[in-house]
C-alpha cells in the first residue's frame, strides 16, 4: 500500500514539476515576438466573439508576421566563419591582444547580425554590417583587459533574427582558443645575490677539500691530500696551508609557492607572491640554471621562459595546506637543488617553512621570499634560512641585488 501511495503522489506532483517548462515561452520567439503573438491571440478571441473584422485583419496581419519570422528563420544561409587570435600570451598590465573574426554569409541575406565573443569572464557584443548572400566579412575584436590565467576566447555566438526581430536563433561558430596571461615579472639583474655557475655547477655556502671555487687556506691536518697545500704560503707561515674551497653543486633552482588561501591576508598580495616567484626563475633559466617552478598541482621543470609563464598563469589558491608535501615531492624530483626559494604570505608559520625546507636536506641554500604589500622592504635571517619581505617587485628586485650570502 505504501508503495502505491508513493506511486500516486509522485504522479500528482509530477505535473507540477513540469508546468514551469510548459509555462516557458519558446526561446524562438523574442519579446516583441511573444506580444505579437499575444496580440494575434487575443485578437481572434475577439474576432470571434464580437464579430469584428478589425480584429480579424489585426489577428491576420500579427499571424502573417509570425509566418514570414519563421519563415525567414528556416531559410538556408547559415552564417559560417572562424576566431583567431594574433597573440595566444600576454602580460597583465599589457597591452591585450586582437581577434580577427572572419565570416561568410549563406544564400540569404544578413540583416545585421549580433555577434557575442565571449572572452574570460566577459563577453564582447558586436554588431555586424549588412551582409549580402555569400558576402565575406573581416571583423577585428578587442579583448578587454583580463586578470592573469587561462582564458577562453569563443565559441561565437551570432543571432540570426527577421527584419522584423520577432525571432531569433542563436548559433555557433569557430573553436575555442585559449589566451594566457602571465603575471607581471621584474628583471632582476643579478640571480639570488650572486650566485654564479662554473664549469661544475653553482657555487655554494657548504665548504668542500676539493672543488674549483677557491675559498681560503687553513692549517693542515691529518688525512687532507698534499696536492692542495699551497706551499708559498706554508713557506711564509711556517706551517702547512692547504686550499678549501666552496662545494659546487649543479645548477639547479627549485622554487615553491605557496596555495594556501590561509597565507594571504590579501588577495592581491598571492598575486605578488606569483609575479615574485615568475621573476626568479626566469632569471635562474636566463642564468641556464635546471628550473624547478610549483605551486600546488601546478609545476613547470625546465629552461626555456615559456614553460615558467605559462605554468604561472595556472597558479591559484586553494582551501587545503598542502605546501610541505609540495615540498617533498620537489625534493624527490630535484636532487641536488642548490637553491631552494620558498615564496608565501605574511600569515605562513615560520615552523612550516623549515619543515619544508628540511625536506631538501643541509646541502641546499633556503631563501624564503614573502609577498606583504602592508609592509616595507626588509631582509633578516631565522635560523638557517634568509627571509626576503617584499611589498612589490622594486623592492624584490633591490634585496636581491644586495645579495643573500
Amino acid at each position: 500500500m505504501s508503495k502505491r501511495a508513493g506511486a500516486r503522489r509522485g504522479a500528482r506532483r509530477a505535473p507540477a514539476r513540469r508546468m514551469p517548462r510548459l509555462a516557458r515561452p519558446p526561446r524562438l520567439l523574442t519579446p516583441l515576438g511573444r506580444g505579437v503573438l499575444a496580440t494575434a491571440v487575443v485578437a481572434t478571441g475577439l474576432a470571434v466573439w464580437l464579430s469584428w473584422h478589425e480584429f480579424t485583419q489585426l489577428a491576420v496581419a500579427a499571424f502573417g508576421l509570425l509566418l514570414v519570422a519563421l519563415v525567414w528563420q528556416v531559410l538556408p544561409g547559415a552564417l559560417s566563419g572562424t576566431l583567431s587570435l594574433r597573440q595566444h600570451r600576454t602580460v597583465v598590465g599589457a597591452p591585450p591582444p586582437v581577434a580577427v573574426l572572419e565570416v561568410e554569409a549563406g544564400a540569404a541575406p544578413m540583416l545585421f547580425p549580433r555577434v557575442v565573443v565571449p572572452v574570460g569572464p566577459a563577453a564582447v557584443r558586436l554588431r555586424l554590417p549588412f551582409l549580402r548572400p555569400f558576402a565575406r566579412h573581416q571583423e577585428v575584436v578587442e579583448v578587454p583587459d583580463l586578470p592573469r590565467g587561462v582564458h577562453t576566447v569563443g565559441t561565437v555566438t551570432y543571432q540570426k533574427t527577421d527584419p522584423v526581430g520577432l525571432m531569433t536563433r542563436s548559433h555557433r561558430l569557430g573553436d575555442e582558443l585559449d589566451l594566457l596571461v602571465s603575471p607581471q615579472v621584474c628583471d632582476l639583474a643579478v640571480f639570488a645575490g650572486g650566485m654564479t655557475s662554473d664549469l661544475d655547477g653553482a657555487t655554494s655556502r657548504q665548504l668542500s677539500m676539493s672543488d674549483l671555487a677557491f675559498h681560503a687556506l687553513r692549517e693542515y691536518a691529518v688525512g687532507d691530500d698534499l696536492r692542495h697545500v699551497h706551499w708559498r704560503s706554508s713557506a711564509k707561515a711556517g706551517q702547512l696551508l692547504v686550499r678549501q674551497f666552496h662545494e659546487t653543486r649543479r645548477g639547479h633552482v627549485t622554487v615553491l609557492v605557496d596555495a594556501s588561501r590561509a597565507s594571504y591576508p590579501r588577495e592581491h598580495d598571492f598575486e605578488l607572491a606569483v609575479s615574485a616567484a615568475t621573476s626568479i626563475a626566469l632569471r635562474a633559466v636566463r642564468d641556464d640554471l635546471d628550473t624547478y617552478l610549483r605551486c600546488g598541482p601546478h609545476l613547470a621543470r625546465s629552461r626555456h621562459p615559456v614553460a615558467m609563464t605559462d605554468v604561472a598563469c595556472r597558479f591559484a589558491l586553494h582551501d587545503g595546506d598542502d605546501h610541505v608535501a609540495c615540498a617533498a615531492e620537489a625534493a624527490e624530483a630535484g636532487v641536488g637543488s642548490g637553491l631552494v626559494v620558498q615564496v608565501t604570505g605574511a600569515a605562513r608559520d615560520l615552523v612550516d617553512l623549515d619543515a619544508a625546507a628540511a625536506r631538501f636536506g643541509r646541502g641546499a641554500d633556503w631563501l624564503v621570499v614573502r609577498a606583504d604589500s602592508a609592509t616595507e622592504a626588509s631582509a633578516r635571517d631565522s635560523g638557517a634560512l634568509r627571509e626576503l619581505v617584499v611589498p612589490d617587485l622594486a623592492g624584490l628586485r633591490a634585496l636581491l641585488a644586495r645579495g643573500i650570502r
